[in-house]
């Protein structure tokens, strides 16, 4: 009798590099920063983790800070990279480099901060907007999870992507039922990976 294969996929989310603007503790959102040089963009345990692993699709933001962490980590696979802005952080409009200290005072802010899928950043993204985008990417992937167990090739598929920190977060609470958005907290040159 024939063993009944896995039909899921591997799901590795690998957050970009530290720039500037994350050791200054400023929003970034879709400001395109580039990444701190060398060891300061904290990708070396990152580049440890990913050498030599084989991955059936590659996707990553089309921010700059993505991009090049991609090419610092795995420069082979830049080529066959999807680049896809709905995979970008959320656009927080006029925040953007602006720091907590910055705004604390402000009472759209504040209001914000409480209620973030109710209130939008001044000439921001809506948190409805943020989460549609992220989960028409996450359908995809499922469907790319479908079709290779229609193709019953018997390998399990495994897919890398390169993207922000409140991407993974709602990933993640889309793709664990028992998680929150809040509950994942990720470091710049971190990885999580799922079960997709």
């Amino acid at each position: 009798m024939e063993k009944p294969r896995d039909h899921t996929a591997e799901l590795w989310l690998a957050r970009h590099g530290r720039t500037r603007w994350n050791m200054e503790r400023r929003y970034q959102g879709h400001s395109d920063m580039a990444l701190l040089d060398d060891e300061a963009s904290e990708l070396c345990a990152l580049e440890r983790e990913l050498a030599g692993i084989s991955f059936s699709s590659i996707y990553c933001s089309d921010l700059l800070r993505c991009r090049q962490t991609l090419a610092r980590v795995r420069p082979d696979l830049v080529g066959q990279a999807s680049y896809d802005s709905r995979l970008r952080e959320m656009n927080f409009g006029h925040w953007e480099g602006q720091t907590y200290e910055m705004l604390k005072e402000d009472p759209h802010y504040r209001a914000w901060i409480d209620d973030p899928q109710s209130v939008i950043p001044p000439e921001g993204e809506a948190w409805k907007r943020f989460e549609r985008r992220v989960a028409e990417v996450v359908q995809e992937w499922t469907n790319i999870v479908n079709q290779d167990a229609r193709a019953n090739t018997g390998e399990k598929a495994r897919i890398l992507v390169i993207t922000h920190g409140g991407v993974i977060s709602l990933v993640a609470s889309l793709l664990l039922p028992k998680k929150g958005f809040w509950d994942t907290q990720m470091k710049a040159g971190g990885i999580l990976r799922l079960n997709i």
